[in-house]
């Protein structure tokens, strides 16, 4: 080839390469995981502070991933809300994980009214493009998806291991990185009893609509690893060693529906704060189990420990019901090894399933359940409550917030459609003292043939990686169901 051919093909090949460098340079990467259901260490906040857009409805879909049958979380609602019998494709309602460059989902494909495979499935986050797929073939039971529903536990990701939660009880422990069986494991009577109902159920091969039965123990609460602990929510809270399975300790009434327990390092020592579904805040040793102290609230929640501080719901005099007249209010607490000592206690009414948020040094959280309509954003200073700003909803937001990149986000009602139809996504203001909403929301679970998938009992949460949001929807023509991954930066 002489020099000038080869300048003139430099000339028509040089720009297609800039291009392809670009988009190549351009794919999601993730740097900083967001590996449970509550983000990187419990307080629902990114640690990447990456620029994201101020007007939310200008982000970008990146892609859509080849592996299109994750199904449905919810089928059935109130109001006649309905997928119908060619529907019925449960797979529960778990929140996605992202770790080490993967997106993560538990869930289970339902063969008829009885039998399920358990499934963990790994997509790579820069592609959409199946990394591995464990089937754990015919170990689980078809739990249904209705309205109630009794199954969507959320995995989690730590030690270079992934950890989910099956449908019978079972526990499944795979290698992050290949996707490998390293044990197995259950949680004890749940699962005996499961197995035994699974057993002798009869099976109906024109229907996938599952086994219900009252008996059954919610199986939604997200699963977290504290200082080398697996801790499982089903019934009770179980405790059991990430290396091996072995089930370690068990502890009646440690924890409630949905409330994860939150790592809480005092002294240099990590120990778990857990909600009690008796109304106590209990401080718990991870490697034994062994309850430290605990605390009467008088409500359940989902904690946030943050500089040796909790911020949970307590009730203003727990020595008195709760009531129309007494609902709980947000509390600080100064958490140490002999006890909690209260710091202050906010005026808002707020309730269980009201949401928190915590980073540099503000907790930031929702009350929205007792308002006569719409709901509140308030940021507090964690130190002292001091008001520091508010944003007041009249639309009638059940808003929970998320600390994404640099922005405080506030997700619309995402659990009570069946299409997830009143999902969205709303960025607010920046700063503190003006809180407003800031362009148009993001309609991430509402998008051409798309919708979301949603639950009730177990409210999705997207995971957000550095500047990218990934979601769970449904093409509703095809019947098929997806993980998406959106681009929310600021360009």
């Amino acid at each position: 080839m002489t020099t000038r051919m080869f300048r003139v093909c430099m000339t028509l090949v040089m720009p297609l390469i800039l291009v392809l460098a670009a988009q190549a340079a351009d794919l999601p990467k993730s740097t900083h995981d967001w590996p449970g259901y509550t983000g990187p260490d419990g307080t629902f906040a990114d640690q990447s502070k990456v620029p994201i857009l101020d007007d939310l409805s200008q982000a970008k879909l990146v892609w859509v991933s080849e592996h299109d049958d994750l199904g449905y979380g919810k089928t059935t609602s109130g109001g006649g809300h309905s997928y119908g019998k060619d529907y019925w494709r449960p797979s529960g309602s778990a929140s996605l994980i992202v770790a080490n460059g993967l997106v993560i989902a538990g869930y289970f494909n339902a063969k008829n009214s009885v039998m399920a495979d358990d499934i963990i499935l790994a997509i790579d986050v820069a592609t959409g493009k199946t990394r591995w797929k464990q089937v754990y073939t015919d170990k689980g039971i078809n739990r249904g998806a209705g309205k109630h529903l009794p199954y969507g536990p959320t995995p989690v990701a730590s030690q270079g291991k992934v950890f989910h939660l099956g449908t019978s009880g079972r526990l499944y422990c795979v290698d992050l990185d290949t996707g490998k069986p390293v044990w197995e494991s259950d949680v004890g009577e749940e699962h005996k009893a499961l197995q035994a109902l699974k057993a002798k159920a009869i099976v109906k091969d024109d229907t996938k609509e599952g086994i219900y039965s009252r008996d059954m123990k919610k199986m939604v609460t997200p699963l977290m690893v504290i200082d080398g602990v697996l801790m499982v929510t089903v019934g009770n809270l179980h405790g059991f060693d990430t290396a091996t399975g072995k089930k370690l300790w068990e502890i009646p009434s440690a924890t409630a529906v949905l409330s994860v327990p939150c790592p809480a390092k005092l002294n240099g020592a990590m120990y778990a704060l857990c909600s009690g579904s008796d109304g106590y805040m209990r401080l718990i040793r991870p490697k034994t189990g062994e309850v430290v102290w605990k605390e009467f609230l008088g409500a359940w929640f989902l904690p946030i420990v943050a500089d040796g501080r909790a911020f949970v719901p307590r009730l203003q005099d727990p020595s008195k019901p709760k009531s129309k007249e007494q609902r709980p209010t947000l509390t600080a607490f100064a958490l140490s090894e002999t006890g909690a000592k209260m710091l202050w206690q906010s005026d808002f009414p707020m309730d269980g399933d009201s949401w928190n948020a915590y980073r540099d040094g503000v907790i930031y959280a929702t009350a929205h359940v007792y308002q006569p309509a719409g709901g509140k954003v308030m940021a507090f200073q964690a130190e002292d409550g001091t008001l520091l700003g508010m944003y007041d909803d009249k639309e009638g937001d059940r808003g929970r917030v998320h600390l994404w990149g640099n922005r405080l986000v506030v997700v619309g009602d995402n659990h009570h459609e069946s299409l997830a139809s009143s999902c969205y996504y709303w960025a607010l203001t920046p700063g503190l003292k003006d809180l407003a909403k800031s362009g148009k929301p993001h309609y991430a679970r509402k998008w051409g043939d798309y919708r979301g998938v949603c639950g009730y009992e177990v409210l999705i949460r997207d995971p957000f990686a550095d500047g990218y949001q990934f979601t769970r929807a449904i093409d509703i023509k095809k019947g098929k169901g997806v993980i998406m991954c959106w681009d929310l930066r600021k360009q």
